[in-house]
């Protein structure tokens, strides 16, 4: 397991994964948003109607 470090290029592999993860940041983000929205939407309608 100790020449694992040797196989791989570590260095690579993160900074490959940092930049892709900078560049897909931004769109999960919106898609959480567009999911927590609806969500609050849903709760809201559903509160409203249960009152009614």
């Amino acid at each position: 397991m100790s020449g694992l470090s040797n196989v791989f290029d570590w260095d690579f592999f993160w900074g490959t994964f940092g930049f892709i993860l900078k560049i897909v940041a931004p769109f999960v983000m919106l898609i959480v948003a567009i999911i927590a929205v609806g969500i609050l939407l849903k709760n809201v309608i559903a509160a409203v109607r249960q009152k009614n």
